[in-house]
């Protein structure tokens, strides 16, 4: 069941498109632990971000408050794998205690944390791996959060959850292709079909431009538990040594763009036609595609203004978002860390190799959504979040392990500028089911458990809308009946509208007077607004 997609044709606020970022050095509020990977989750199920570091000697836990200061714990222990490449968490057994998979350059080991989260147990696999993003996804999709992680000599190892505490290696769970140069996994809904995709980054040492062990690779989801890799057929296989690659909305169009990091040829910014196929745009973005040799790529709406940031570590280490595919870019005192809102004031901050980055913020407001899977996974990993207001949508999808070694919250986070209301959220679960939320208020964490809201059913709701044929060069069909004189506005990649026209007793509409390019069809169905991007040849 899906929702149709809303372009935003209305830019925010001018004055909130400029908001600038700076940070603050907190690390006094926080303990001074050793550490290797650096974690921003809420570990003990307050949905309140904590900064969790693991190091040879134990586990070192910095839990917020919610007076935005924190009570600092370290867990003596001794950690025979630590996480020197890559960290991701999750609550593997559903205890409502966030665990993690700890990515080494020998082995893989899982953290479980105990029935009241005050202790862990290291689970050590015996095989050999050098790993490097490790991450959490449902694979099957049967509730039970799974792992998978890189290796870098040889194929990735996927664990399949079998309950409880157990986490078996199943190679022939996750088929992926047997070669190495495996560096960063991302899970992502890129074609919007409403299960999880991943995409593969690779980097091969001393592999030469050619060399099919450098190819980057997509492995889209059947929807039957199988996976298929079509990279080159969306224009994916990147064949550069890749080292990350972040997946968001960056036009906030309703489908997911992607920015890769390289370290031979040039930066990637490649933009979602919609149906899944990508097109590089990074010329006209002002990133520079010729700053080379950055290991981590992550993104957020550091500035609340509604569109999503690029936080990589290139020579400018924030870019951000204008609302019109262009970037800006801003210099900040560090390059890297794990992502949180680590004073719980609605603005994203950073925390890196002991050091506590709190943003200074602006006047822009902002939503949080925690999710509490009841059918799905108990994290909600993998459920994707719309938001719809008089901007139009953003959405975000809740992942465990992004950019190169890092871990995110699992919190949803929405900036939405100077606009006061938002009209309704929906949250599409991993499970299929949606639950919807109108008129939540806003600078608040709204916590939503699976099936509290759910979405009432349709024919509309249920079947979606089809648009054919796209491309098109003369008549645009609607595959849903009775939308017959429908008022509809065409509108260019640039947000003008172009045209105005019903939709007619056939169902359809006359683009013929159209010049070739990129297009959106707006109108209403059944009180909401939708916008289908279609291209006219």
């Amino acid at each position: 069941m899906k929702n149709p997609l809303l372009f935003c044709t209305l830019l925010l606020c001018s004055a909130s498109l400029m908001a600038q970022v700076s940070f603050t050095n907190q690390n006094s509020a926080i303990g001074s632990y050793p550490d290797y990977s650096e974690v921003g989750v809420d570990m003990n199920g307050d949905y309140l971000d904590d900064y969790v570091r693991v190091s040879d000697n134990g586990i070192g836990i910095d839990y917020q408050q919610p007076d935005g200061s924190f009570i600092s714990t370290f867990i003596t222990m001794p950690i025979a794998n630590v996480p020197n490449w890559s960290i991701a968490a999750a609550d593997i057994d559903k205890n409502g205690y966030n665990d993690l998979v700890l990515g080494n350059g020998q082995r893989v080991s899982f953290l479980f944390a105990n029935s009241d989260g005050t202790g862990y147990i290291e689970d050590l696999h015996p095989e050999f791996i050098f790993s490097q993003r490790s991450t959490f996804a449902d694979i099957d999709n049967d509730g039970d959060i799974d792992a998978f992680v890189c290796h870098d000599i040889d194929e990735s190892h996927p664990y399949r959850n079998d309950g409880g505490q157990t986490m078996t290696l199943d190679q022939d769970f996750f088929l992926t292709l047997d070669r190495p140069g495996n560096y960063a996994a991302i899970w992502v809904d890129y074609d919007n079909d409403g299960d999880q995709d991943m995409y593969l980054t690779k980097c091969r040492g001393g592999a030469a431009p050619g060399d099919p062990n450098r190819d980057n690779a997509m492995y889209t989801n059947n929807g039957d538990g199988t996976f298929t890799e079509n990279g080159q057929d969306i224009n994916m296989r990147d064949n550069a040594q890749s080292w990350a690659t972040v997946f968001e909305d960056f036009d906030n169009d309703g489908d997911f763009d992607a920015f890769i990091v390289n370290h031979d040829f040039q930066n990637r910014f490649m933009l979602n036609d919609g149906t899944g196929v990508f097109t590089d745009i990074i010329a006209t973005t002002n990133i520079n595609a010729n700053d080379l040799g950055a290991w981590e790529n992550q993104a957020g709406d550091f500035n609340n203004d509604g569109f999503v940031d690029i936080f990589s570590e290139l020579s400018r280490e924030l870019y951000l978002n204008n609302g019109n595919l262009t970037f800006t870019g801003v210099d900040l005192p560090f390059d890297e860390g794990a992502i949180g809102d680590f004073n719980n004031d609605g603005f994203l901050d950073v925390a890196n190799d002991g050091d506590l980055w709190i943003n200074n913020g602006n006047s822009n407001n902002w939503i949080k959504v925690g999710l509490e899977g009841v059918e799905s996974n108990l994290n909600g990993i993998g459920a994707r979040i719309e938001i719809y207001g008089d901007w139009g949508m953003q959405i975000r999808e809740i992942r465990s392990g992004q950019g190169f070694s890092h871990m995110n919250s699992l919190v949803g986070h929405f900036g939405i500028g100077t606009s006061t209301t938002i009209d309704q959220i929906v949250i599409h679960w991993p499970s299929g089911n949606v639950d919807a939320i109108d008129n939540p208020a806003i600078n608040e964490t709204l916590i939503v458990v699976e099936g509290s809201n759910p979405l009432a059913v349709t024919d509309f709701e249920i079947e979606g809308i089809r648009i054919f044929p796209n491309p098109t060069s003369d008549v645009l069909n609607f595959s849903l009946k009775g939308l017959e004189n429908t008022p509809v506005r065409i509108v260019d990649i640039n947000g003008k509208v172009v045209n105005q026209t019903t939709i007619s007793t056939g169902n359809n509409i006359n683009v013929a007077a159209l010049k070739t390019g990129v297009y959106f069809a707006q109108f209403e169905v059944e009180k909401q607004a939708v916008s289908y991007k279609f291209i006219k040849r």
